[in-house]
C-alpha cells in the first residue's frame, strides 16, 4: 500500500464528499474510490487462510469413531479393523500412523485438499490419498464403465511416463481405474 505523505485536511475531504454528492447515483465503486482516496491508495486484499494441519488427537478420534471404538485397545480388538488391516502392521503410536488410517477410512485431511504439483490431480495428491472418484472427476452414483475408461484415458494422456508423466502417479491412476471398474461389476 502506498504510504500517504500528508494527511488530508477536513476541507479536502469535504470537497471529495461534494464530488460524490454530485453523482446522480452513488455506487459501490464510487464509495470505494472515495475510501481509497482517503486511505492514500488501494486496500490490500486479505490473504486466504490455510487450513490448520490436522492434529493427532483429531485423526485418532475420527478413526476410533469410524470403528465405533473408544480406545486404541478397543480398536485393536475390533474384528472389522483387524480384518481390514490383515497383512499390514501399523504401530498406532505416531501421527503418521493415524494419518494413514485417516486417509484410508475417513477421507482427505483438510490441509491436503486443493494441492498442486506433479503428484496432484484435481487437488488430491494421488500418492498419499486413494480417492479415485475425486481424481477421475466422476460422480459415483451416475458414472458408467465407459465414463471411468474415458476419464482414465484423459489422465493417461497427461500422466503416462511416455509423455513425461511420473511412473508412480500413472501406476496409482491404473490402480484407481481397476478398483472403480471392479466396483461396477
Amino acid at each position: 500500500m502506498a504510504a500517504r505523505k500528508k494527511r488530508l485536511t477536513k476541507l479536502e475531504v469535504i470537497a471529495l464528499i461534494g464530488q460524490i454528492k454530485g453523482e446522480k447515483e452513488i455506487s459501490d465503486e464510487i464509495l470505494l474510490s472515495f475510501a481509497e482516496k482517503i486511505n492514500g491508495g488501494p486496500f490490500l486484499s486479505p490473504k486466504a487462510k490455510k487450513p490448520k494441519a490436522m492434529t493427532l488427537a483429531a485423526a485418532k478420534k475420527a478413526v476410533l469413531s469410524n470403528f465405533d471404538c473408544k480406545t486404541v485397545t478397543d480398536l485393536r480388538k475390533n474384528k472389522n479393523f483387524t480384518m481390514s488391516m490383515t497383512g499390514e502392521t501399523i504401530a498406532l503410536k505416531s501421527k503418521a500412523d493415524w494419518m494413514k488410517l485417516y486417509r484410508r477410512w475417513i477421507g482427505v485431511p483438510p490441509e491436503e485438499r486443493d494441492q498442486a504439483g506433479s503428484n496432484c490431480i484435481n487437488g488430491i495428491n494421488v500418492l498419499e490419498n486413494f480417492r479415485p472418484w475425486h481424481v477421475f472427476g466422476l460422480d459415483s452414483k451416475t458414472a458408467s464403465k465407459d465414463d471411468v475408461k474415458n476419464a482414465f484415458r484423459d489422465l493417461a494422456k497427461v500422466h503416462h511416463p511416455d509423455v513425461g508423466g511420473d511412473k508412480h502417479v500413472f501406476e496409482r491412476i491404473q490402480k484407481m481405474r481397476d478398483s472403480l471398474l471392479a466396483l461396477m461389476k
